[in-house]
């Protein structure tokens, strides 16, 4: 595969649009960076946080089935996206005031590495990683 660009983009969708777009904006500091709507489906948000996009697809409508939640192991599947992270401990904090559900805490996993894993408002699953300079 040739990249034109290096950067990865996630899309996420969902029919609860100002509690997922408060989370990641207000919550994990991601900005908009514009919309996009399609007629008779719904409108993409573009946010961005450094490299790191993500596009949040806002249904018109209820979707036919909806996330099953459970984190990694509940379903196959894309189930995680993972972020390399600073301050791991005021992120989930920050995550839980905003009425995330914490399911892993902040937990030295390996000497020198943290993890920590929460569910954003639709119940998607992040894991956030610290590594400690050596």
């Amino acid at each position: 595969m040739n990249l034109v660009d290096d950067g990865f983009s996630m899309g996420i969708v969902t029919s609860n649009g100002e509690r997922m777009l408060g989370f990641y904006t207000e919550t994990l500091g991601f900005a908009s960076t514009g919309t996009v709507s399609f007629a008779g489906m719904g409108t993409v948000h573009k946010l961005a946080h450094g490299r790191c996009q993500i596009k949040v697809l806002v249904l018109d409508s209820d979707p036919q089935a909806s996330n099953p939640g459970g984190g990694f192991s509940a379903a196959t599947g894309f189930r995680y996206c993972s972020f390399q992270v600073t301050e791991i401990e005021a992120l989930v904090a920050q995550c839980q005031a905003a009425g995330s559900q914490v399911i892993v805490a902040p937990t030295e996993i390996r000497p020198g590495v943290k993890a920590a894993v929460v569910e954003d408002p639709d119940g998607n699953t992040l894991e956030f990683m610290q590594f400690d300079a050596q």
